[in-house]
């Protein structure tokens, strides 16, 4: 499915002027180098813009994209290209950092720059525009051993082997070797390939189609190296005959159009997001999906990049209302398209490829509506904006922990319950369960999850939902009341003691969560000491009184693993409304 959707999506970016045509790439280059007519170099220039910047205000320079002819895929031998942009290609030379002086001894630049020379000679042969000639003579010209001191070259040093390059005319940047008009360009967009001719059955088109022997690398898939999506690259994985990639069964033209719509994605910070080790990258099936993307990134919590970001929140809030009072979502007045298809997919880095570890297509308004849900299912009262997907994973690690990750099965199990509506998968709310009673920690992210938890299996069993946004003093389940009568014992401890280095949160939260009939009667006996310093006293006293006479006969001996997120809902939602109330009586003393 990955591979059709991004050949399909191909013929949008197209005709958004957007894909580079047929024998053509986008490439990174750093600096633009200017020729005399006789070949020599009469300037350098750095030609990287500022990138975004960082918290400091501050931002670094960034490479530029542009369209030069395809590249040969790089591997470990020395493959030289057309307008060769890599440094030891087209000098021959590397920088001694010792010496501090560039140097021509290195046998494999030798290599590299004879074959990049003796490539480009042939390639422009017959070509007489000023700026190919110049290029011309730089080739034939250009003798490494007499550069290492170039003056031009001594500018650069501190990057040198980082660095990418085009040409232009010295004193004209504005004619390059890479002008879409050019000679140049114009033959790589014209030559049709001359490999092994392999004739087969494209699986993509189910047309007969020159099959590809190899796939161009994916670039920017976290956690590994540039590598395809497609790969044979052992003899196991072999079949019927077939060698390399041609077991894939995918057109030239094919393998062409998905990977460069792979890399554009994957270029645009709009359409890909880094989640542990996935790499999820969302489209519609449009030449503009702005929008789409937008809303979806603010309701999943994907990053800072909006376009608007006040109107898209504002947008947003309103949404989430017209759900939360039972109404229908209206995308059109956002200006989106609820029927364009939409794809988001999760892939990470394999050994020498890239896997897919899911990949989800409906129609945009279902998806963003099931997302709206999931957002609606966390929200409590007091609760900030959204709780992204990465908050989400980060609840699930130790706080102590700085290289714990989420397993991608993991990952896609909570991306398939958001965008299909259904329930969480059971490590989800088992996991921030145990990180609750190993952290003593429940905070608005971790309470708000347990919740969605809880209330869409109910939802989706065709029970009432229990757990309301904000305290419910009428919830008669033990593990709620449970919950809520630990934060009251606690909130009479500190009134009493003040600030202490272990409270009874500390001491017995997790076995009050586990085991509440062991643990309450011993914290109802301190509460009556506690409870001669408190200057609430008299209120707090009643409120005990009030969850007590909901319990029935006696506390519950042990919980199960719903039953302790309720007593953590319950516990969370009690301690917000006690501050609230504190708050209140501490401004009324203080008139």
């Amino acid at each position: 499915m990955l591979i059709n959707a991004l050949n399909d999506y191909y013929d949008f970016l197209s005709e958004a002027g957007m894909a580079s045509p047929s024998g053509t790439s986008p490439q990174k280059i750093t600096h633009m180098i200017a020729l005399r007519a006789d070949g020599s170099i009469g300037d350098i220039m750095d030609v990287r813009e500022p990138g975004k910047p960082d918290k400091n205000g501050k931002s670094k320079l960034e490479p530029i994209s542009v369209i030069l002819p395809k590249r040969e895929q790089r591997t470990s031998n020395i493959c030289p290209n057309i307008i060769e942009h890599h440094p030891q290609y087209i000098f021959g030379l590397s920088y001694d950092k010792r010496a501090e002086i560039f140097s021509d001894k290195n046998k494999k630049d030798k290599e590299k720059h004879e074959r990049f020379v003796e490539l480009n000679l042939a390639y422009t042969e017959g070509m007489t525009s000023d700026i190919v000639t110049a290029y011309r003579n730089f080739l034939k010209n250009w003798t490494p051993a007499n550069e290492t001191k170039n003056a031009e070259l001594m500018n650069i040093t501190k990057e040198y082997s980082q660095l990418t390059f085009v040409f232009c005319l010295d004193g004209h940047p504005e004619i390059i070797l890479h002008d879409e008009n050019g000679e140049i360009m114009q033959k790589a967009m014209s030559v049709v390939s001359v490999d092994e001719q392999i004739d087969g059955v494209c699986a993509v088109t189910g047309r007969p189609a020159e099959i590809a022997s190899n796939h161009d690398n994916i670039k920017g898939i976290r956690g590994g190296q540039d590598s395809p999506l497609v790969s044979f690259n052992k003899p196991a994985f072999e079949s019927y005959g077939k060698k390399k990639s041609y077991n894939g069964s995918i057109s030239k033209d094919v393998m062409k159009r998905y990977t460069e719509a792979f890399n554009i994605l994957l270029s645009d910070p709009k359409h890909h997001y880094y989640l542990d080790g996935l790499t999820i990258i969302f489209w519609a099936m449009s030449t503009d999906d702005s929008k789409e993307t937008d809303a979806l990134i603010s309701m999943l919590g994907f990053g800072d990049e909006k376009a608007d970001a006040s109107e898209v929140d504002e947008w947003l809030k309103n949404a989430l209302k017209e759900l939360s009072e039972g109404r229908e979502i209206n995308l059109s007045t956002a200006g989106i398209d609820e029927n364009v298809t939409f794809y988001i997919a999760g892939l990470a880095p394999n050994s020498g490829r890239i896997t897919q570890k899911f990949i989800y297509r409906d129609q945009y308004g279902k998806i963003f509506r099931n997302a709206a849900r999931h957002q609606a299912d966390m929200r409590l009262d007091g609760g900030g904006q959204q709780i992204s997907i990465w908050r989400m994973l980060r609840e699930m690690k130790s706080p102590k922990s700085k290289k714990e990750t989420t397993p991608p099965p993991v990952i896609a199990a909570i991306f398939t319950a958001i965008l299909n509506g259904t329930r969480y998968p059971d490590t989800l709310l088992e996991t921030i369960v145990r990180r609750g009673k190993v952290d003593k920690s429940i905070n608005y992210a971790r309470t708000g999850i347990i919740k969605a938890c809880i209330n869409r299996n109910l939802r989706l069993n065709k029970k009432k939902e229990e757990i309301k946004v904000s305290l419910d003093k009428t919830n008669t389940n033990q593990a709620y009341l449970c919950g809520r009568l630990f934060a009251v014992l606690e909130h009479i401890q500190q009134n009493a003691l003040g600030n202490l280095n272990r409270t009874i949160k500390d001491s017995y939260f997790a076995s009050a969560c586990s085991t509440p009939s062991l643990v309450f009667p011993k914290l109802i006996s301190l509460a009556q000491n506690h409870l001669k310093k408190d200057k609430y006293a008299i209120s707090n006293n009643i409120l005990i009184g009030e969850i007590m006479d909901k319990f029935g006969t006696e506390f519950p001996s042990t919980l199960s693993l719903q039953d302790q997120g309720r007593f953590m809902i319950g516990y969370y939602q009690q301690v917000q409304d006690l501050f609230r109330k504190k708050d209140k009586q501490d401004d009324t003393n203080n008139d």
